[in-house]
Parts: C-alpha cells; structure tokens; sequence
C-alpha cells in the first residue's frame, strides 16, 4: 500500500481539474457519494476521513494520468 496521503487541498485540485460528468462517474467507481466529492471540491469539506481518501485516491491518480 501507498503511504501516500494526500492533503484536503490536494483533492480539491485534482478534483477541480474534472467536469461535471467525470466527478459522477468517480463517484460510481469510487462508491464515494457524488454530493461528498462536491463538498470536497467546493472546500466545504476541509477534514475528509480517511476512508473516503482511501476510496478516491485510485481513481484521482487514474484520472490525472489519463
């Protein structure tokens, strides 16, 4: 496993640079609720739970390299 963890600011950038229908198919593939990956985005939500960066960080790596 990736020791690597990265910061609420980190994911909001990465999630940022995705449209629309990009952050509901991560959504789908991450099983992370649409309306958390918008907060996250937003910045409402500074403090996720790890868990949830868990879930995501596969998918945000995926999307950054495509």
């Amino acid at each position: 496993m990736d020791p690597y963890i990265p910061s609420a600011a980190d994911l909001r950038g990465m999630l940022l640079a995705l449209g629309h229908a990009q952050m509901q198919q991560m959504a789908a593939r991450s099983g992370v609720p649409f309306t958390t990956l918008w907060k996250l985005r937003s910045g409402e939500t500074d403090n996720p739970r790890l868990e949830t960066v868990r879930s995501l960080l596969p998918h945000l790596l995926n999307a950054e390299a495509a």
